[in-house]
């Protein structure tokens, strides 16, 4: 999914396309649960963001910005216990990341913790 990496603007129509093109990559998934989540925070939008995230999460658990993006999303639609659940293994998930991607996830992680 190079034009996703790439960091070109995409809109949510595309997103979808991504997602109908090859339903079962995480990425994909991932990419349309984050453009979900920033662009629309009806619960109905929400909640979608959420199927997508959690496939996603099942699907590729070492991408540590899943755990992210769903806590926050889990957050929103007032779904406190299962947001806990997520970002405790966020951030177990980091601390077993020594440099690299998502390593900054953790501390951010650990902030929406403190505040449930």
């Amino acid at each position: 999914m190079p034009a996703i990496m790439s960091g070109m603007a995409m809109t949510l129509e595309k997103f979808r396309k991504l997602v109908a093109i090859d339903p079962n990559d995480p990425l994909s998934r991932f990419a349309l649960g984050k453009k979900l989540f920033e662009e629309d925070r009806s619960p109905a939008a929400l909640e979608e963001a959420r199927g997508h995230l959690a496939f996603a999460n099942e699907r590729s658990p070492e991408h540590l910005a899943t755990y992210h993006i769903m806590g926050q999303v889990l957050l929103l639609l007032d779904r406190k216990d299962d947001a806990r659940q997520v970002l405790e293994e966020g951030v177990r998930r980091v601390a077993g990341v020594g440099e690299g991607m998502g390593r900054d996830l953790g501390p951010a992680m650990v902030d929406m913790l403190a505040q449930l």
